[in-house]
């Protein structure tokens, strides 16, 4: 096991208190490396037999047209209050730079090595987390405003299309509208802990 300089603890420290869900963004340059990092990042994400149970899609020259598509699903298929909210939302992601679309490799994410289809469930949420995190970590150490969305209840058909995938193959986990800050996002409340240590005493 590689011992972690303390600098570098620091700096990821740092990087997690920086880390906000931006709802407002700007556009702006695509940075230079960004898409090898992404790629780089996501090739560390700890998943059970290294399965890697993903499918990342980056949507940059198509990124309005995606947004384009949402705001179709949305007006189409949520009503009242809510359909008028998600409208809001998406014209405020629709500025950004480019999206990033998580699915869910079903080929790579079923039982295997005598597991139950639940338990085997249970590893592919776990390993579809961890990479959401890496991947927003890896935006914000690139300047980058982001915010993680679970809209697949009315979007996922739409999305499968655009990309190209097949329903049967994929599920949609999450979208990440990326860009520069438009806004000032909110403080980080700060809660109880919900870690607690066992302390020792000789």
């Amino acid at each position: 096991m590689v011992a972690i300089a303390p600098d570098l603890s620091q700096a990821f420290a740092q990087l997690l208190a920086a880390r906000r869900s931006t709802r407002r963004l700007r556009s702006g340059p695509l940075p230079q490396g960004l898409c090898d990092a992404l790629v780089a990042a996501s090739r560390m994400v700890p998943s059970a037999f290294d399965s890697q149970p993903w499918q990342v899609v980056m949507l940059h020259e198509r990124n309005t047209a995606f947004w384009d598509t949402v705001e179709e699903a949305i007006a189409a298929r949520l009503v009242g209050e809510r359909r008028e909210r998600y409208l809001r939302r998406a014209a405020n992601f629709r500025e950004g730079v480019l999206t990033l679309l998580v699915f869910e490799d079903l080929s790579r994410s079923g039982p295997r090595d005598a597991l139950s289809e639940a338990e085997a469930g249970d590893q592919t949420s776990q390993s579809l987390g961890m990479l959401q995190l890496a991947l927003w970590l890896t935006l914000s150490s690139s300047g980058l405003a982001a915010s993680l969305q679970h809209w697949h209840a009315f979007l996922e058909d739409a999305a499968l299309a655009f990309c190209g995938l097949p329903p049967e193959g994929y599920r949609l986990v999450a979208l990440m509208p990326v860009g520069y800050e438009a806004e000032s996002p909110s403080e980080r409340a700060a809660g109880p802990s919900r870690v607690a240590f066992e302390r020792f005493v000789s």
